[in-house]
């Protein structure tokens, strides 16, 4: 029996020697496979929360008739919605602000975004920003864009996620990269993207992420930013159409920061986007 038994354990082991180790994959290879996995996407439902707290100075509030010598906005955002890659989502938003709250609706397809006045409940059509709107923060579709141009990865530790097993890892954009594989991937709104270069290159944004270990799917993605930003020259790139009527006050730079966290589920359902009648 002794014989027996320590010949089961040499056989075990000869195999276990034999036997290729399992390759582990690098942060680079894993976020490469995320964001690979992401373009395969047909279809996945969301739901968001976050916020934006905007402080701007003395001067600016007395020419916008703000009897405070500062002010800060704060702005509460949730909602959820459904997506179809590469390029539309529907998506019903809350906002709240201090004594002040509205919902509305949202639908982007094509490069188009259509809202619904939460007055007269009629569409109301405009151009989509194409990824990322003016402070930077992503749109459900965006998420694998945000995956492929990277500057830097920062691996925080595997976890669990809602029963999943992911890896959590902070990424750097690398934002030159970034606006121009959004531009490349069909946003249309040229005035737009100026105004998110002006707003990218005068602060910094963090991302983090987690998804499957297994199947690579991103299951959160949250950004956090933080901007100082010249009204003149973000209405300047916006285009005439953006400008007050009287000129603000040279040097009106408010300071933003914001955070988004969008979770994804329901991969691959079934998913239909109509575009709604204008007007």
């Amino acid at each position: 029996m002794k014989r027996l038994l320590a010949s089961l354990v040499m056989v075990a082991a000869l195999a276990a020697c034999g036997a290729p180790l399992a390759k582990s994959e690098t942060p680079q290879q894993a976020l490469a496979a995320a964001a690979q996995r992401a373009s395969q996407l047909k279809s996945a439902k969301f739901d968001f929360n976050g916020g934006v707290t905007m402080t701007f100075p003395a001067a600016l509030a007395q020419s916008l008739g703000q009897s405070s010598s500062n002010g800060t906005l704060v702005v509460n955002l949730s909602g959820n919605g459904e997506a179809q890659f590469p390029d539309r989502y529907h998506a019903g938003l809350n906002a709240k602000m201090t004594g002040f709250s509205v919902a509305t609706e949202v639908i982007v397809a094509n490069g188009q975004a259509y809202v619904k006045n939460p007055i007269t409940n009629k569409w109301q059509a405009s151009s989509a920003s194409g990824g990322l709107d003016q402070l930077g923060q992503p749109d459900p579709l965006s998420y694998d864009q945000l995956l492929k141009n990277v500057q830097s990865i920062k691996d925080l530790g595997d976890t669990s996620l809602n029963g999943t097993a992911v890896h959590h890892y902070q990424l750097t954009p690398d934002k030159a990269k970034l606006l121009a594989s959004l531009n490349k991937s069909g946003a249309k709104n040229a005035q737009a993207l100026a105004a998110m270069k002006q707003v990218l290159d005068s602060g910094t944004m963090t991302v983090e992420v987690w998804f499957g270990k297994d199947d690579h799917l991103a299951r959160r993605l949250s950004t956090d930013a933080s901007y100082a930003i010249d009204l003149n020259q973000l209405l300047g790139a916006l285009g005439s159409a953006a400008t007050p009527s009287r000129a603000l006050p040279a040097g009106s730079t408010i300071h933003a920061t914001a955070r988004v966290a969008i979770n994804y589920h329901d991969f691959d359902a079934p998913v239909t986007i109509s575009i709604p009648p204008v007007g």
